[in-house]
């Protein structure tokens, strides 16, 4: 039996996409520096998402550290080398993941009604952005 949960938020970036989530409560830089444009692997030293991939992932976090190059390092990813995430869900963005987004055309939320996003979503639930709305539809992982 598979569990369903639905969430809402407002839309930071318009769209809908579904995948994987990839989930911490820690904030994060989509910088270069932060994960690797040519791979999507983060290479943040002792963060909890270090060694992970993002590529595809619906990638959910608390915020953006404030790197002014991350919004070029997302778009980058996107559209050079295939590896941005499929969405983005943020406790609260910043104005420079949200920028990011907006310009790549990565659809993405934040400020979720219910509470923050990882006390409903875990690493590997499939989720369902569908931004435009504000809907989250998350199926919990078996």
């Amino acid at each position: 039996m598979t569990t369903k949960t639905t969430l809402h938020g407002r839309m930071v970036s318009a769209g809908v996409a579904e995948g994987e989530a990839l989930v911490t409560d820690k904030a994060l830089s989509l910088h270069a520096g932060a994960i690797a444009n040519e791979t999507g692997f983060v290479r943040i030293q002792d963060h909890p998402l270090s060694g992970h991939c993002i590529k595809d992932k619906i990638l959910i976090y608390d915020t953006d550290y404030y790197t002014t190059g991350a919004t070029l390092s997302l778009y980058t990813k996107k559209t050079v080398f295939n590896s941005a995430p499929a969405g983005i869900i943020w406790r609260k963005a910043h104005g420079i993941g949200a920028s990011g987004a907006i310009y790549s055309g990565i659809p993405a939320v934040h400020k979720i009604e219910e509470g923050k996003p990882w006390e409903f979503i875990k690493t590997g639930d499939w989720v369902k952005i569908d931004a435009d709305r504000g809907v989250i539809e998350v199926t919990k992982r078996a």
